[in-house]
């Protein structure tokens, strides 16, 4: 557990998680967000998410792991393979087929981003995959770390979200 002195990196990864199902929701309640509402959400993406993902696949993931040094860790293994799996699935998709073009994208006069419905309709599909890995990661990983890591391997994972303030 983090000391009082220092974040709570559990929490800090939880509240960035919770920050972009909010800015996701806009794309699977059927609606069709503005330009300048795919942009914010495309810096999001690329920005803060990205670094929380990466802090979880190369720090948190490996740590947990670690802390189960001497026992049969097959069950968590499988749990955090799948979703370092289902992560590179998701950037695949972002990258390719929801992130459109700079001429998919309308101008600021437009109704909708992006402008071709089968991109939003990929993107959509996308944020609903993307919402899915959140919850599992929000529910099943996390609340395990925040009982298995010890105060060493908080305080590393501490200091790696402090990228997220970046």
């Amino acid at each position: 557990m983090s000391s009082p002195s220092t974040p709570d990196p559990i929490a800090r990864l939880l509240a960035v998680h919770a920050e972009t199902r909010a800015r996701l929701q806009a794309y699977t309640d059927g609606g069709a967000p503005a330009a300048a509402d795919f942009t914010a959400l495309a810096a999001w993406i690329d920005g803060p998410a990205r670094i929380a993902h990466d802090i979880l696949e190369r720090r948190l993931f490996p740590a947990l792991i670690e802390s189960m040094a001497g026992s049969d860790a097959v069950c968590l293994k499988g749990m955090t393979g799948g979703l370092a799996q289902s992560r590179a699935d998701l950037d695949r998709r972002w990258r390719q087929a929801t992130r459109p073009r700079d001429d998919a994208i309308p101008s600021e006069t437009a109704p909708h981003s992006p402008a071709d419905p089968a991109a939003r309709h990929a993107l959509a599909a996308w944020a609903e995959d993307t919402l899915a890995w959140l919850k599992r990661a929000d529910e099943e990983l996390l609340p395990m770390a925040d009982r298995l890591l010890d105060g060493a391997a908080m305080a590393e994972l501490a200091a790696d979200c402090a990228r997220l303030d970046n």
